[in-house]
């Protein structure tokens, strides 16, 4: 896939706390910002068609009175949590 270039604008705050994380995660500024806004432009992207596939198996499941659900509360109890 292509790329395009932007000029964006930041504060000078933020750029400071970016610059941080790069640095934490070893990677330049200018990588760092393309990873994130990459990353955060995924998450509001379409689900993956594994995920589409194990939510239509549940809805059937659910459907078919299969599907067994359990509270988070009961999870921690089972665990001794």
């Amino acid at each position: 896939m292509g790329a395009t270039k932007k000029l964006i604008e930041i504060d000078n705050k933020a750029l400071e706390i970016l610059k941080k994380q790069a640095k934490l995660q070893k990677r330049s500024l200018k990588n760092y910002i393309e990873f994130m806004l990459e990353d955060t432009a995924a998450r509001f992207s379409e689900p993956s068609e594994e995920y589409k596939a194990m939510m239509d198996d549940m809805i059937e499941r659910d459907k078919d009175g299969k599907l067994q659900l359990r509270s988070w509360e009961n999870i921690k109890s089972q665990y001794g949590q």
